[in-house]
């Protein structure tokens, strides 16, 4: 009889939940534990998912649509609307317009696609049951997102561990034992760290530095707040409004609506930033904002030796196309693919996966530089900064392409491998934008 491995995940929220559950799904002869302090709490703002995130949470996780619905009743979203660039707003739809709207028309110019007929359609999951369209993502809140996790967890025979890491004991295999705040110390074949941006394993315990991104993205702030909604309609997309010194996204939920003001502390105070955020949306309460200080930054390895980092350990993007989630399950799955391979051990699978999300989190920052590149809305010091200042990446031969040529859709030159955006995302943000090309066009 085989002898089970022993796998710990620390932390608790979102990504270790998510983490564990898909070992424990996928990875046989696996035990899974997690420990994790419900002093700590986290991070409460409201959270929009990708696309592709409800096929992982039903069909890999194994979480049944019905109980879902009725315990953490998330709210349908059909996409993104964008305020941005010269047009009043354009939308970036989950669904197929896109691919069927392709060529312009007099009503539905180049890179103006409408969510607004979806508008009747903005009912919670709990009482529609049955989504609106063929690819949709959730608005979900998140305390009882997370707490559902947990309890998931717990019925496929996860072990939950309530307890605080104190310190981190380290030697030639990577982390040896983690010493609780109890005195007890807690071993594992295999460590993943989900602790979140203290990263306690992969960078205060084994030293992997963290990678910034800050030369393509600028916002390191986020002043956050909402109100209780009344008669307002449930809005069944993330709406991103361009404001003086970054952007704010709204999140509807059934009871309350989450705003947002994602912002440069080089460019405005955070004063300065609750006052706009509140003087835009009178709604709010000026006194229940709060601060959310954060740094666009991966780390340089998220699998070193018997660890590897998950969420906000490993990484951490503005949200500006919701991405968080959906990375959280990529990674989740290519780990335990690896571990199935016989990653515990195997330096090169180890390789392989860290080369591969190095990747992934390169297209991501392309795509959301892509925003800040092309945003001609407002004529402020932060937004003259950003259309002057920011950089493509590995997307700068796509948009030269498509500066010549005007929207090509097929090319291997928009995104990376397996882009999460496709190449109808990253034209779908060109023609938003009103990006012109070489005969003076823009539509």
């Amino acid at each position: 009889m085989s002898v089970k491995r022993e796998i710990t995940v620390v932390g608790g929220g979102t990504a270790g939940l998510i983490a564990a559950t898909t070992l424990l799904r996928l990875c046989p002869d696996t035990n899974v534990t997690v420990i994790r302090s419900t002093e700590l709490g986290h991070i409460m703002v409201g959270e929009g998912t990708f696309a592709g995130t409800p096929d992982y949470l039903h069909d890999v996780m194994g979480i049944p649509l019905d109980d879902f619905y009725a315990k953490v009743n998330p709210i349908w979203k059909l996409g993104v609307r964008l305020k941005w660039g010269p047009r009043p707003y354009f939308d970036y739809p989950f669904n197929e317009q896109f691919d069927n709207q392709i060529l312009p028309s007099k009503d539905k110019p180049w890179g103006y696609y409408h969510l607004d007929e979806y508008e009747s359609a903005s009912l919670p999951a709990g009482a529609t049951r049955t989504p609106p369209a063929k690819r949709f993502g959730y608005h979900i809140e998140n305390q009882p997102f997370v707490a559902y996790l947990e309890q998931h967890f717990a019925r496929l025979g996860g072990k939950l561990v309530d307890a605080k890491v104190a310190s981190v004991e380290v030697g030639e295999i990577g982390v040896e034992s983690l010493v609780l705040e109890s005195g007890d110390r807690h071993t594992a074949d295999f460590f993943v760290d989900a602790s979140g941006f203290r990263a306690e394993l992969i960078n205060k315990g084994l030293g992997e530095p963290f990678v910034s991104m800050r030369d393509h993205l600028f916002c390191d702030r986020a002043v956050v707040g909402g109100w209780a909604r009344g008669d307002e309609e449930i809005r069944p997309y993330t709406s991103m409004d361009t404001m003086d010194a970054g952007w704010c996204w709204r999140i509807d939920h059934e009871h309350t609506i989450n705003r947002g003001y994602v912002h440069s502390s080089a460019y405005i105070s955070v004063d300065e930033a609750a006052d706009e955020l509140a003087r835009k949306n009178p709604k709010i309460d000026r006194d229940s904002l709060r601060v959310v200080p954060f740094e666009a930054r991966h780390v340089r390895h998220p699998w070193v030796k018997n660890v590897v980092a998950i969420g906000n350990a490993c990484g951490f993007v503005e949200p500006l196309e919701a991405t968080n989630i959906q990375v959280i399950c990529a990674h989740s799955r290519q780990l335990a693919e690896a571990i199935n391979a016989g990653g515990l051990g195997n330096s090169d699978l180890a390789q392989d996966y860290n080369e591969s999300v190095q990747l992934q989190w390169e297209d991501i920052r392309d795509f959301l530089a892509l925003h800040y590149r092309f945003n001609t809305r407002l004529n402020t010091p932060f937004w003259q900064m950003a259309v002057r200042n920011t950089p493509l990446g590995g997307l700068e031969e796509y948009v030269k392409l498509y500066q010549e040529n005007g929207p090509v859709l097929f090319t291997g030159s928009a995104g990376k491998p397996g882009s999460m955006f496709g190449y109808d995302g990253h034209l779908n943000l060109l023609l938003g934008l009103q990006v012109p090309w070489k005969d003076g066009s823009v539509r």
